[in-house]
């Protein structure tokens, strides 16, 4: 099948499987695709870097340079304004490129960005202003890296494999967390921040030659006719969400969700760590147990989605495991500090199933040939909030404290579930229209 954009721009076959395999389970084709094996690989290893990168920057902000928690919140936002800025342009820029040769460029271009952090720590001349522009340049990389693979997949496994691919995809983003977080913290404490980052640097490093090594390569994409105005295309995508009722709902939840959540990560490093005294290992510990709710809840993921179906799946997490945040601003010194993890976990192992059910929603009712441009809409649309989170966490932790701003956090990422609360979800079939159970 061969699809053609609003723009003219013609693409080659979205579905590489071979008709021959259509009946075999998807889990065991998965498990012999070579091409899906190193993508997973791939997957994996960068996402425990960039878990490193996530845990490390804010450490080495509060533990080396000695930052505020405006200095803290800039440096969230640094890290996530990228999904704000870039990510329309960015779909528009990615349907009409291979995905692939993306994703390696976007690994190399994160890997010298960071290398330049224990150089300067080396040399003792590293500054806040340093790490808000890494922050900045590997946050353009993940956009790049992520809404190319959402597209990849479709193209690499085929429309009746989605489900099994993203669920594996979800379990190697979730287990890099379980041991990314440990591994920033250990590598802060025991080989200082240049180990910490480097380290990520080398991650991205061997993520691209995996990404190198896949075969067949993607057809290039040619252009036919006029290529439509930039502000059209600018919007192509967000009406495309805008007209989908699940869609816009879904984004409308990921907006409050992440706006919140952001806030939280910049309030979290203040409280353990300077609040609670927790050193750079313990506290890496405690976000790495944050990511086991992640793990658990991808490795299900298949497993929900078949039993209760698409539909049910999108507010299930509301109503089992996102009360659990509630537990997080009870945390206090001693075994009370199982209190957050616990409370994080769960949220996180809800909306790692969710999302497995709401990517293959999107993916498969989208039409090939606008992948990029819906990806990078619902990117910016939801992940635009993060650089707002990151703003309003420091604003909060100033205004009320780090403890009062868990509590307006975890109240407003409770409330992230209002949108989804509406006929269109509960009139949505079991497998979401799309023949998928």
């Amino acid at each position: 099948m061969v699809g053609r954009s609003p723009g003219g721009a013609e693409r080659g076959p979205v579905v590489t499987v071979d008709a021959r395999e259509r009946e075999r389970p998807a889990d065991d084709l998965l498990r012999t695709h070579r091409g899906f094996q190193l993508l997973f690989a791939s997957e994996a290893v960068s996402r425990t870097g960039g878990q490193v990168t996530l845990v490390a920057l804010p450490l080495i902000a509060v533990l080396v340079l000695r930052a505020d928690a405006r200095q803290v919140g800039l440096l969230v936002m640094a890290s996530t304004l990228a999904f704000l800025v870039v990510a329309l342009p960015a779909g528009i820029w990615l349907d009409r490129l291979r995905q692939r040769p993306v994703m390696v460029a976007a690994d190399l271009v994160r890997a010298v960005a960071l290398l330049s952090v224990p150089v300067t720590l080396v040399f003792g001349a590293l500054t806040l202003e340093q790490l808000y522009v890494v922050a900045l340049v590997t946050g353009v990389g993940n956009v790049f890296f992520d809404v190319a693979q959402q597209s990849y997949v479709s193209y690499l496994v085929g429309k009746d494999r989605l489900l099994a691919g993203f669920s594996k995809l979800e379990v190697a983003g979730n287990g890099s967390l379980l041991v990314g977080s440990p591994a920033a913290g250990v590598l802060v404490q025991w080989l200082t921040a240049s180990g910490a980052v480097a380290f990520n640097a080398a991650c991205h490093l061997v993520s691209a030659a995996l990404l190198g090594r896949i075969r067949p390569r993607e057809p290039e994409v040619r252009r036919v006719g006029a290529r439509p105005k930039l502000h059209r295309e600018l919007t192509t995508g967000l009406r495309y969400v805008a007209g989908q009722p699940i869609l816009r709902r879904v984004a409308l939840h990921g907006m409050i969700a992440l706006l919140f959540e952001y806030a939280l990560l910049t309030a979290q490093p203040l409280l353990l760590v300077n609040t609670l005294g927790l050193g750079a290992a313990a506290y890496g510990v405690v976000t790495g147990a944050i990511a086991l709710g992640g793990v658990i809840g991808s490795v299900f993921a298949n497993r929900v989605v078949s039993r209760f179906g698409l539909a049910r799946t999108l507010w299930l997490p509301f109503a089992v495991t996102f009360p659990l945040l509630l537990l997080m601003p009870l945390v206090g010194a001693g075994w009370l500090v199982v209190l957050y993890p616990i409370g994080y976990a769960a949220y996180i192992g809800g909306s790692a199933i969710q999302n497995v059910a709401q990517i293959t929603y999107r993916q498969a009712i989208c039409p090939p040939e606008l992948h990029g441009r819906m990806n990078s809409a619902m990117r910016f649309v939801m992940w635009g909030m993060m650089p707002v989170g990151g703003l309003l966490g420091g604003f909060l932790v100033e205004v009320v404290g780090e403890r009062n701003a868990l509590w307006v956090c975890a109240v407003g990422m409770l409330a992230s579930a209002l949108p989804m609360i509406g006929g269109s979800v509960f009139r949505l079939p079991r497998d979401g229209g799309i023949g998928q159970g």
